[in-house]
């Protein structure tokens, strides 16, 4: 293989090879005596080594904040630093499915954990050197549909309410890709202020298939249109979930789990005169949240009568509700899918954190500790010392769960799947309402056919794969 070097000033290398062209270290525009200028220079890859040595930073500080140490040989613009920073430390101890960590200035990629390698994760007390990370590639998705029309980004890797963009629709520029939904939302109860039965009974007040034709303005002007991964479009009742494990996941399209379909009436009469319903919209979701409380405070969306409120994240830990409007970003792929991040989720948006203990019994064997569940641990309250009439279920439903979590053998996960859906529907510690569907855009200077995004949308290696259209 035959490779053209040159040197453009500074440290910054340009290396031609038919592959492609790599761009190292490029410093041009601030640099009177670079050979060209940034726009000059057409590059396929671009390698930052020396931004960042070897990887130090301060803090945190009294305000959470961490300082990167950038050499302090140049002038670093805005644009420069985010090309650095486009390789983030994915945290320690950070489940693997995650669809995003928001620990740092944007979200993270997932990548398969590797032996020998730190997946760093404590926000360290103050300056600390990582010998050894775990690198993701970041792709920015926070700005608006205008700026993909605009060609200031070429991808959009989500969409609002995951429906189609009519800003979007013109198809000789942009181009849609549709993955299985990753995120899907739900009420979850209060069980220390909701008993059993009237759990049982809100459940089947609350009308999913009306609060879904409301959310997606089914059969008005401003109706907003979907499209699955298999292609079936505006089918939105398939969105509607009945279990913990969504519509749309490998337990319930393969029948490993089958949601009961209890449509009877609801006795209203044993609920609250008001079920007061808490929300954060703070951490994402903002506008799914926002549509979500103006629906389910209309009077006759639901039997029960609801009263929904935006809060601070510091409310959900009081436990001050009869139920949180929860959205869930559970599963990276129709398979992998994250109990531990409904159930034992600390009452905290802004901070990921899983309560889990295990213990170690008579036999050597590692179980779960009943401490798991605690009343201010969890969003549902659960807490076995609290709840002497549901100690029993309370109890074997988190062992269900620590076994679905803790077994690789698809067959026991099959088992616990069953179990865990079993149970909870007796329990009824939640109306899990309806899924989301994942929508992407694309330039038309992508090959479609080249970009395929189910199950394994943040896959490194299938956005590898992406390849530019043919001239």
């Amino acid at each position: 293989m035959t490779a053209k070097v040159t040197w453009l000033g500074h440290g910054c290398w340009s290396v031609e090879t038919p592959q492609g062209t790599l761009l190292i270290d490029p410093f041009l525009d601030d640099n009177p005596a670079a050979a060209a200028k940034a726009e000059a220079v057409a590059a396929d890859y671009i390698l930052v080594s020396q931004a960042i040595d070897p990887l130090d930073f301060e803090g945190p500080d009294a305000e959470n904040v961490i300082r990167l140490k950038f050499k302090g040989d140049r002038i670093w613009k805005e644009t420069d630093i985010k090309e650095v920073l486009s390789f983030k430390i994915l945290p320690d101890g950070s489940d693997m499915n995650a669809l995003n960590y928001t620990i740092g200035t944007a979200e993270y990629l997932a990548l398969p954990p590797k032996e020998g390698v730190s997946n760093y994760h404590k926000t360290p007390d103050g300056v600390a050197n990582i010998a050894n990370v775990l690198l993701s590639p970041f792709i920015d998705n926070s700005t608006f549909t205008t700026e993909l029309r605009n060609n200031r980004i070429n991808v959009l890797l989500d969409t609002p309410f995951g429906a189609l963009s009519p800003v979007l629709s013109d198809t000789t520029d942009f181009f849609a890709k549709s993955n299985v939904s990753t995120t899907f939302f739900a009420i979850v109860f209060n069980t220390q202020r909701l008993n059993r039965e009237q759990r049982q009974e809100l459940r089947k007040a609350i009308d999913a298939r009306r609060i879904i034709e409301r959310f997606y303005k089914v059969g008005s002007e401003q109706q907003r249109n979907i499209v699955d991964y298999k292609g079936n479009r505006n089918n939105y009742y398939d969105y509607i979930n009945r279990s913990v494990f969504p519509s749309s996941s490998y337990y319930v399209e393969e029948k490993v789990v089958e949601p009961a379909m209890d449509d009877s009436m609801p006795n209203v009469a044993v609920l609250p005169d008001t079920i007061r319903i808490k929300a954060c919209v703070n951490f994402g979701f903002r506008e799914e949240y926002t549509e979500l409380i103006d629906i389910l405070n209309t009077l006759g969306i639901s039997r029960a009568r609801l009263k929904v409120v935006a809060v601070q994240n510091e409310e959900l830990r009081n436990g001050d509700y009869d139920g949180l409007l929860v959205a869930f970003p559970g599963y990276r792929s129709n398979f992998l899918f994250d109990l531990y991040n409904i159930f034992l989720r600390e009452p905290d948006l802004q901070t990921y954190k899983i309560h889990l203990i295990t213990q170690t019994d008579a036999a050597g064997n590692t179980t779960v500790s009943p401490r798991s569940f605690t009343a201010d641990k969890n969003f549902f309250r659960l807490d076995p010392d609290l709840n002497p009439a549901e100690r029993e279920d309370i109890l074997q439903f988190l062992n269900y769960l620590y076994g679905f979590m803790a077994t690789r053998q698809i067959g026991d996960k099959q088992e616990y799947a069953r179990r865990v859906d079993m149970l909870e529907n007796r329990m009824a510690l939640a109306k899990w309402l309806f899924s989301i569907p994942s929508l992407a855009y694309f330039s038309t200077q992508f090959d479609p056919a080249s970009i395929d995004l189910y199950g394994v949308a943040s896959q490194l290696s299938t956005i590898e794969k992406w390849r530019e259209s043919a001239k």
